[in-house]
């Protein structure tokens, strides 16, 4: 059996970032972290699927930018029948092989897998627009600058309230952290352990000067405390606080869990003072988690987190580990 720290694969932030921003969701999405091994599928090999003349592969260059945020833009040129993306917020590429003359795949596959793009003619023929799988027609640009960012001056200590704890909006189980590394601000994704650093470019807008589009804007409360991050102006991460379990609290989620890909692998929860202790029962491994609420717990050298996920009579049903892993409560 795999120990706790089998990957079966890791992700980069940098690719977490160009996947989730090409298809104009979240900021995040999950590790490919898993608890238990699994068998790496073979990839679909993408072919061409058309030829395009000379003027067809002309006509598909140029810059787009997304509906939403006019800031992310992404550019096209041809080479060698092959059509180049490129993703100039975190200057990511990618290769497209024609399937008509008009829509294209990726020959790079990422968790959701191959990227699909829909070139549009307009009435007079000409490719204005293009659409990304099946979000929003991006609008060709055709007088693009890039984004200019500067860094204001700033010291470590006016980085220091933008420090904690921030749970996703839209996602309870997910959470990233800030903290002051140097003279700049370190973002951590809980689930994977993934960081980006970032320098102020207003006392509450800030950059990330290897992502110049990666831009987060805090806010603060009627006491003038921050309290909430948004992320390409639109994702919303709450500050939180860390929950104050004794021992009694704790002890409503000990037991054996189950896995529900694999009947035979198990764990155990036990608590211990204001932590949890989790036990894989095949091998005797174990590691120590701190919550983060009531229902999330993590242990930060190792990026590993653990979620409860309780029933409507309020008992605990299952855990979530390592973002993807389901355990069922034994009774």
């Amino acid at each position: 059996m795999p120990s706790l720290n089998h990957h079966i694969k890791s992700r980069t932030l940098k690719n977490v970032l160009f996947m989730l921003l090409l298809v104009g969701i979240q900021i995040i999405i999950p590790s490919g972290k898993h608890l238990m091994a699994q068998d790496k599928q073979q990839a679909a090999q993408i072919k061409s699927l058309a030829q395009l003349s000379e003027q067809e592969w002309k006509a598909l260059e140029g810059y787009f930018q997304n509906p939403g945020n006019p800031d992310l833009y992404v550019q096209f040129k041809t080479s060698h029948d092959t059509l180049l993306g490129k993703t100039l917020w975190n200057n990511n590429s990618f290769h497209l092989l024609p399937q008509t003359s008009l829509s294209f795949a990726s020959i790079e596959e990422g968790e959701g897998g191959h990227i699909r793009i829909d070139f549009i003619r307009d009435s007079t023929g000409a490719v204005n627009s293009m659409r990304l799988g099946n979000n929003n027609i991006w609008k060709r640009a055709s007088n693009y600058k890039p984004i200019v960012r500067m860094e204001m001056e700033h010291s470590p200590d006016q980085l220091k309230p933008f420090e904690g704890i921030y749970q996703f909006k839209n996602d309870s189980g997910r959470f990233i952290r800030f903290s002051v590394d140097g003279n700049r601000l370190e973002l951590k994704q809980l689930w994977d352990g993934n960081k980006i650093y970032f320098v102020p470019e207003t006392p509450l807008d800030f950059f990330s000067k290897e992502f110049p589009m990666f831009i987060l804007t805090f806010s603060k409360n009627n006491e003038d405390q921050v309290n909430q991050v948004i992320a390409f102006k639109k994702d919303v991460w709450r500050k939180t606080s860390k929950p104050v379990l004794d021992i009694n609290a704790l002890k409503l989620y000990e037991g054996k869990y189950q896995s529900t890909n694999d009947p035979d692998n198990l764990v155990q929860l036990t608590a211990s003072y204001s932590q949890l202790m989790l036990k894989q029962l095949w091998d005797g491994k174990e590691i120590v988690l701190d919550p983060l609420t009531i229902s999330y717990f993590y242990n930060d050298a190792q990026s590993f987190p653990l979620q409860i996920l309780r029933g409507q009579d309020g008992s605990v049903k299952k855990i979530i580990i390592l973002d993807m892993d389901q355990f069922n409560k034994v009774k």
